[in-house]
């Protein structure tokens, strides 16, 4: 009985390696593979063609570090990082709060506000560039309609507003999903807690932050790590909408390595820059995550 039980074990064993084997060697050969390449590969001069390429050692950081526009990327990010945890959070918080009051016709508000969520961001982009044309555009059209011809932008094309107004846009497609993830923890939360509360005579606020606001947490967790990693890999919605300008006024560290790499085929330095994201999201994010791991832990124990 016991040379079945083991037999029967060792079997369940090889059953569980197996299925094992297909991610952990996907995880090597698209991760780890891909990062030490990448590594490797900011430390040499090379065009993307030739056959050999040269070892430069740090000179690509070194460059890298001096140059005022890879200064001005990683500000950009750290403003896309800054309104991706404020702005969508906030506002998707606040209409999934709204909408959970039984408002009259919440399905279709639902909808609306969830739609944009799904557009790709190349055609979320080819949208907002049409309401932002200068001439004939829907924002400066209603600006000019309603008297303040003044106040017109050139929403794109201004070194002063292209970041808000390429935000603008992301926050359309963003509010869809923080909206969705909070509406759905505002449902998981247990009625009989608020209506005790309010047999109480706590106040609506009082119920919010000492109540729904705590029970919310799981979905705050979510929300923000999701916006804090696509903070650090912005790229489609940037690059559709203005392609990092005007004069790299709204460029961030995935376009930049883009234009390095496969407009000037400097792969090394183009390495060298997401290198430089890999650090920073890693620094920023993984504190957040070991953070959560460690509330979860105890939140279990």
């Amino acid at each position: 009985m016991k040379a079945k039980h083991q037999s029967m074990q060792a079997q369940r064993n090889r059953v569980y390696v197996l299925f094992l084997a297909g991610p952990v060697v996907l995880f090597l050969i698209a991760y780890v593979y891909s990062v030490g390449y990448t590594v490797n590969l900011s430390l040499h001069s090379w065009d993307g063609l030739s056959p050999v390429s040269k070892f430069v050692g740090f000179d690509n950081y070194i460059s890298l570090f001096k140059s005022a526009r890879f200064e001005n990327t990683v500000i950009n990010n750290l403003k896309w990082l800054v309104f991706y945890l404020l702005v969508p959070t906030t506002l998707g918080l606040s209409i999934a709060l709204l909408l959970d009051g039984k408002l009259k016709g919440e399905g279709i508000f639902k909808t609306i506000i969830f739609l944009p969520y799904i557009i790709t961001p190349v055609a979320v982009s080819a949208v907002w560039r049409w309401l932002y044309v200068p001439d004939g555009g829907l924002f400066n059209t209603l600006i000019t309609l309603v008297g303040f011809e003044d106040l017109t932008q050139n929403w794109l094309g201004d070194r002063g507003v292209v970041n808000f107004s390429v935000m603008l846009a992301a926050l359309w497609c963003a509010t869809g999903f923080s909206f969705l993830v909070f509406y759905s923890g505002l449902k998981s939360i247990p009625q009989e807690y608020i209506e005790a509360a309010r047999i109480d005579g706590a106040s609506p606020v009082s119920i919010f932050w000492n109540i729904v606001l705590p029970q919310l947490w799981p979905s705050t967790i979510l929300v923000v790590g999701l916006f804090g990693i696509d903070a650090m890999r912005i790229f489609d919605i940037v690059w559709s909408m203005s392609g990092g300008g005007p004069a790299r006024a709204s460029e961030v560290l995935a376009t930049q390595l883009y234009d390095v790499g496969f407009s000037t085929f400097r792969m090394g330095m183009a390495s060298a820059i997401g290198v430089c994201q890999l650090i920073m999201a890693a620094v920023l994010i993984l504190p957040y995550i070991m953070y959560i791991a460690r509330r979860v832990e105890d939140h279990g124990e």
